[in-house]
């Protein structure tokens, strides 16, 4: 495990505001069943008062059970006060084991909302949906499977929203799995067609990649050999590494395959959870973040990797800046740790102030610790931007088998960041903030 003892900052990372406590205040806990990936968006409605245009949205999965619940929370910062005062709305239970609730912005259908993907490898919870919701509806639209021409069970975790063929219209970009009965897994990268502009079902599926892709991904833009480069990084949960994927075609039209490269990043990554594309230092510069499980080791962590100069040929700089995330055991089935990582502020004083060199602070980032049952704020060591030290604080421990995701915003407008965790295995939501 990394931890970094306390200290004052050197001179030349002196900032203009003091680097505030990693610790939010804890608001309260209410009671649901087996929480899990949780997201909360903010409304394209600019007719809504602020704190009207946000919404938290959260899956439940029961492994005995048959088909699973997802909720949402309308206006959560109207009563942070109060958090057993929450209107917990179940918005569906047409599922199994739902996963995130990905946003749909209304460029893609007309109208905004969530699509909520789903499936996982526990038997009869493998048939995977990715399903289509009209939040500005009340009650809900849909949900409209536009996964529905599947010919086998997929599960899927992410949807991204890309104009892959260059039509003018978003496409939904996701990766896939399968496992069988017997034999190995198989996984896919693969985009399925916006071709009405609307709420439908069945879209067109075009597979892009095979053998890699399969539960994360993201996005990112990079320069190499005088161009720019449409990219897709991946962690492959099944082959236990990360990988790069690239488009040659000089329009980056990805819907023609033969034009499609890649590499392997780190072979020896361990299981990768999920991966995020951000400038974690602030310098300017991209990186991604990985959330690894070595099944080797019986252990977890979390990875900075630096994009070289050229993605295509020069190794890739890694760093380790969490450690020892060791999850809990399950009879019959495998875990793991970490789990998901969002990057945030704790306030907005400290995200629009800049460090003695002119550049923005380093960010917080959270971190589920998935099957060890706690939650995770990483804090900064400094603002050095080759200084990849991070502490590792423990937000909460539920104390039981398995955390869900997580969630943060400034959902009353004061200024200062609410964090909303899911308890999976101890069956409650923890609401914090940052306001005094």
């Amino acid at each position: 495990m990394i931890v970094v003892v306390s200290q004052a900052l050197p001179s030349n990372t002196t900032t203009k505001l003091d680097k505030p406590n990693w610790q939010p205040r804890l608001l309260g806990t209410t009671t649901i069943k087996h929480p899990a990936f949780m997201e909360v968006y903010f409304s394209e409605d600019d007719t809504l008062e602020y704190v009207d245009r946000w919404t938290l949205y959260f899956s439940s999965f029961d492994p005995l059970g048959n088909l699973d619940e997802v909720y949402r929370v309308r206006s959560p910062g109207r009563n942070l006060d109060d958090i057993n005062s929450w209107n917990i709305e179940v918005m569906d239970q047409s599922a199994y084991w739902p996963n995130n609730p990905d946003y749909l912005p209304s460029s893609v259908a007309g109208s905004e909302g969530v699509i909520w993907t789903s499936g996982f490898l526990v038997p009869g919870k493998q048939a995977g949906q990715l399903q289509m919701y009209d939040t500005t509806q009340d009650p809900v639209g849909g949900p409209f499977n536009i996964a529905s021409l599947d010919t086998q069970e997929w599960s899927y975790h992410r949807v991204l929203w890309k104009d892959i063929d260059l039509d003018g219209d978003l496409d939904a970009l996701t990766a896939r799995f399968h496992t069988p009965l017997i034999g190995q897994p198989e996984t896919q990268l693969v985009w399925l067609q916006n071709v009405n502009g609307g709420f439908s079902e069945g879209w067109n599926q075009h597979i892009l990649v095979t053998d890699g892709p399969d539960v994360h991904f993201d996005l990112v833009t990079l320069s190499a050999g005088g161009r720019s480069y449409d990219c897709i990084v991946v962690g492959e949960f099944w082959n236990e590494r990360t990988s790069i994927f690239w488009t040659e075609s000089p329009t980056n039209d990805w819907s023609d395959t033969s034009q499609i490269m890649s590499r392997v990043i780190n072979e020896n990554a361990g299981q990768v959870f999920d991966v995020l594309v951000d400038d974690f230092n602030r310098d300017g510069a991209l990186e991604f973040l990985a959330t690894e499980y070595r099944t080797d080791l019986g252990v977890g962590q979390v990875t900075v990797y630096l994009f070289p100069d050229d993605f295509r040929t020069d190794d890739f700089t890694y760093f380790k800046i969490a450690d020892g995330f060791r999850p809990n055991q399950i009879i019959g089935a495998q875990t793991m740790s970490p789990g998901t990582p969002k990057p945030y502020y704790p306030n907005d004083a400290y995200a629009n102030d800049v460090a003695a060199d002119g550049l923005p602070h380093k960010p917080f980032i959270l971190v589920s610790g998935d099957d060890d049952g706690r939650m995770y704020i990483l804090w900064p060591n400094s603002d050095d931007r080759d200084d990849w030290l991070y502490e590792k604080h423990i937000l909460v421990d539920t104390e039981e088998t398995t955390i869900g995701k997580m969630a943060h915003a400034d959902l009353d407008g004061d200024g200062y960041e609410e964090v909303i965790v899911a308890g999976y295995s101890v069956g409650l939501l923890y609401a914090y903030t940052y306001a005094p």
